[in-house]
């Protein structure tokens, strides 16, 4: 197994300029760079992660926490498909600057703390990302008074500076109601997502601006407290469907709950887009392929989770202090919604 002294050898260099390379390479002159890195490939070396830890106090890891509900074997953030997208950038954003990711399950609120505190504690990552932001999210504060270094994928409103990730809910119901306002719908729906979510307040307030600018009545029968699930969207647009006057278009809390609302539907014998417009958020693999395809407000899962590995690999580095990327979502028209039918 090849050594630094076989690397310093190899380039003709000293190996205390070796040892500065893998220190702090901007320390060592350019030709000199390109030298040992053609020994460390020619030798085929790999630094010894234990030993390198121990010295530089790194690992070389950031770490992710989801939260999962053991009872349905689900995450309370946006449904599974979006955090597999989200986890395959954050993947591949850490890994593109030789970073791993280690992934520790929590499987209640009450267990999220302390599994922060002792991969911090411990050493285990160099930084954290967080999702499922909540209001007044303890963490952020837990995590801010520790020093350590992290990022948010969503925004709570906690009165700290800190570094995020987030996506404009609000324009993003903004542009689905417009749409539907222009397609002569009145009474729009809202399956919301869970209360609590600082996303769920960003999108509320987007839904009702959106609302007073057309015109448009909010009647509280039609606001229902859904959740991530299909099975939150049935329920929900079964009990829409039983009012004396049902909606003419539906806004979901995300792609999943959408498609629980069709089978509602279809379970009524109504169909998506011509009896009853629905409108999902996230814009999952799924979505361009499910029967009828979905129109939803698409966000890029995969871009984000690269960027949050970045922008949070930057601060460990020093790079940058606090990073704040707000990512405008879009409104994608498929097959599911249409013209208001007439009562």
């Amino acid at each position: 197994m090849p050594t630094m002294k076989d690397i310093a050898k190899t380039a003709g260099v000293a190996t205390g300029t070796v040892s500065n390379y893998f220190n702090n390479a901007s320390l060592v002159a350019e030709d000199t760079r390109k030298a040992i890195q053609k020994a460390i490939q020619d030798l085929d070396y790999h630094p010894n992660a234990a030993a390198r830890s121990l010295k530089t106090n790194t690992t070389r890891r950031i770490g992710l926490v989801p939260l999962i509900s053991l009872e349905d074997n689900h995450s309370p953030d946006p449904g599974d498909y979006a955090f597999l997208e989200f986890l395959s950038g954050v993947n591949t954003g850490s890994a593109e600057l030789g970073y791993d990711l280690l992934l520790s399950t929590a499987t209640g609120p009450a267990k999220e703390l302390g599994i922060y505190k002792r991969l911090i504690r411990e050493h285990q990552v160099d930084g954290l990302i967080l999702m499922g932001v909540r209001d007044n999210d303890e963490r952020v504060r837990f995590l801010s008074d520790l020093k350590a270094p992290f990022i948010t994928y969503g925004r709570s409103n906690i009165d700290l500076d800190y570094a995020y990730v987030d996506v404009d809910g609000a324009a993003g119901l903004v542009a689905a109601v417009n749409y539907l306002a222009g397609l002569g719908h009145t009474r729009i729906a809202y399956i919301t997502p869970p209360a609590g979510l600082a996303l769920s307040a960003q999108r509320w307030e987007g839904f009702l601006k959106a609302m007073e600018d057309n015109y448009l009545p909010i009647s509280p029968e039609l606001i229902q407290r859904g959740g991530f699930t299909e099975k939150d969207g049935q329920t929900a647009m079964f009990h829409l469907l039983e009012l004396p006057e049902p909606p003419t278009a539906v806004l979901t809390a995300n792609d999943l709950c959408a498609y629980g609302a069709i089978f509602a539907l279809q379970a009524r014998g109504k169909e998506a887009g011509k009896d009853v417009s629905v409108i999902g958020f996230d814009n999952i693999g799924l979505s361009a392929h499910s029967q009828p395809p979905l129109t939803t407000i698409a966000q890029p899962f995969r871009q984000i989770g690269i960027q949050c590995a970045n922008l949070l690999i930057q601060m460990i580095n020093g790079q940058d202090k606090l990073p704040h990327k707000t990512i405008s979502p879009y409104l994608i028209v498929r097959s599911t919604t249409g013209p208001a039918v007439p009562a």
